[in-house]
């Protein structure tokens, strides 16, 4: 099977993360995957965040366990989170930054390492204090959260895949 196919078909989504850090050769081929995803008219417009400060992580931590009114850890321990953001006023900015974030997704599959898209942190940066988050770690202004990708070194056993949804093809011949 083509490499790339069965990347694609092994690619699960982890919640289970080693306390190591990543090496920093995987996290640049990592972003470096995400900077040539396509995008609506080339305009590119996304913005990755990469926050290893562990006084940060526990920052955002706090603002989305309080924003969502739960404790449990809503990035499961990685010591990686790559926070995407979209140019507001392009012309698909939210669309680009997902296909950038499935980019990251796969090569991060593809290194050994695990992942996960991590949905709450959109929200966030909404708030007041995910603003004040926002400015203090450098996210540019006029860009909107989309999504956060989480990384690290997979623990435990892999994931098992889910049922794909029926119906979900259909065919204009």
């Amino acid at each position: 099977m083509n490499q790339v196919i069965q990347t694609i078909l092994e690619r699960r989504s982890w919640r289970s993360y080693e306390a190591r850090q990543i090496q920093e050769e995987q996290l640049e081929q990592i972003l470096q995957c995400g900077l040539w995803a396509p995008s609506a008219m080339n305009q590119q417009s996304w913005h990755f965040t990469v926050v290893q400060n562990q006084p940060m992580i526990r920052r955002l931590t706090e603002g989305c366990q309080k924003m969502m009114g739960v404790e449990t850890d809503p990035f499961y321990g990685a010591p990686t989170l790559i926070l995407v953001t979209g140019k507001e006023g392009n012309i698909a900015p939210v669309a680009d930054c997902a296909l950038a974030m499935e980019n990251m997704f796969l090569a991060a599959a593809s290194l050994g390492l695990g992942s996960c898209w991590i949905n709450c942190v959109g929200r966030y940066l909404t708030t007041e204090e995910g603003r004040r988050f926002a400015q203090d770690a450098g996210i540019p202004q006029g860009y909107a959260g989309v999504g956060c990708m989480i990384l690290g070194y997979p623990k435990g056993p892999a994931p098992q895949p889910k049922e794909r949804a029926a119906g979900a093809v259909h065919f204009v011949r």
